[in-house]
């Protein structure tokens, strides 16, 4: 099993600061014919600075635990050789490390990552920008968290410098990155548990189980059914600094969800309190009233993003975005002595039952 690694922490999009409460139940119906008649399977490990969870019901003529074992762990580690920060000789850190604006070599895997990223930064207007890394560390919440003061005016726009998606290009024939700007910095943290999680995923595919739940870091993709045929059900965190507490259940199969919150890292100075979510765009922690949002849809990577988009854009532009574009997204905002829920209409129409503008007390 590859040894863990800890990721650049920025956005933290947020097995840390918004965790997913993952209920998994322990027997489940057999929806599958090819299903063996024995009990369900668990995989456990630690990966990009987390860890994970998978269960699964193997098929006849599927690879036996220790096989499946070796293979996530094979496939979580080709993950952390294309895309870790903390790995010096990955191809975003050889990326990184170069100050060429030539194209660049790397995976179709890292290639397809930043595509979607660079992806949702253009519609989000670099609410989501993966070259943010600089602003991160200058507000110490990157890999030197020494810093509680404000950074000066000068600081911050020296940061701001070399930070911007439209400096980051990338091709697929070959696959290859390619910067305008010497000093960019690329960090896939916000996406790549979410990439993972698919990668995963497409790895019980390959192997013909069609009944399993896979959770890094509280990012989950589940397929399949529980004992008494309902989907997987997955517990979404209430956004409470001081406890722990399940807001709603969803029922998951054949879906993605990933949550993203403020309100696990932070520090206060001058008797403010500032957020580790850095918009790209101000360089600055937002200040907005969004605590968490979940994201729900086909692709874990996907999830991962729009969840992170969503928490530097806040309530109203996140909610717009989200209609605009057909998300299903829930998100939760401070009120004056509640978190209150508000639900897209594609998530409302996916979990009616969740949506009902619940609030719950701080």
């Amino acid at each position: 099993m590859a040894l863990p690694f800890k990721w650049l922490p920025h956005y933290r999009s947020l097995a840390i600061m918004a965790l997913v409460v993952v209920l998994v139940v322990i027997q489940w119906r057999d929806r599958s014919p090819n299903s063996l008649d024995q009990p369900q399977q668990l995989l456990q490990g630690s990966t990009m600075g987390t860890t994970y969870t998978i269960h699964y019901r193997p098929e006849i003529g599927s690879p036996v635990l220790s096989e499946m074992q070796q293979f996530v762990s094979d496939e979580l580690l080709r993950v952390n050789q294309q895309m870790s920060t903390y790995l010096k000789d990955s191809e975003i850190s050889r990326f990184n490390a170069s100050s060429s604006t030539d194209w660049f070599d790397v995976s179709v895997e890292t290639a397809s990552v930043v595509d979607l990223s660079l992806h949702i930064s253009s519609l989000s207007h670099g609410a989501f920008d993966v070259t943010v890394g600089p602003l991160v560390n200058l507000w110490g919440f990157g890999a030197d968290k020494s810093r509680k003061t404000i950074p000066s005016e000068s600081e911050i726009e020296a940061a701001k410098a070399s930070v911007g998606y439209r400096n980051l290009a990338v091709q697929f024939e070959p696959p290859a990155l390619k910067k305008s700007n010497a000093a960019l910095q690329v960090d896939l943290s916000a996406i790549a548990k979410g990439h993972g999680v698919d990668r995963v995923a497409g790895l019980f595919r390959k192997h013909g189980i069609s009944n399993y739940f896979i959770e890094i870091g509280g990012e989950v993709f589940a397929q399949g059914y529980r004992l008494d045929g309902r989907p997987w059900q997955v517990g979404i965190e209430a956004p409470l600094e001081n406890k722990q507490s399940i807001h709603s259940i969803i029922g998951l199969s054949g879906a993605a969800m990933a949550t993203s919150g403020d309100y696990r890292n932070f520090f206060e100075a001058d008797g403010q309190r500032f957020s580790h979510t850095i918009d790209p765009n101000t360089g600055r922690p937002v200040t907005h009233s969004l605590a968490s949002a979940s994201v729900v849809c086909d692709s874990c990577a996907l999830a991962d993003a729009i969840a992170t988009c969503m928490m530097v854009l806040g309530f109203e532009r996140g909610s717009q975005l989200a209609e605009t574009e057909n998300w299903a997204v829930l998100l939760m905002q401070r009120n004056e002595n509640q978190i209150s829920s508000t639900c897209s209409k594609a998530f409302s129409d996916s979990f009616p039952s969740v949506c009902k503008q619940l609030t719950v007390a701080k």
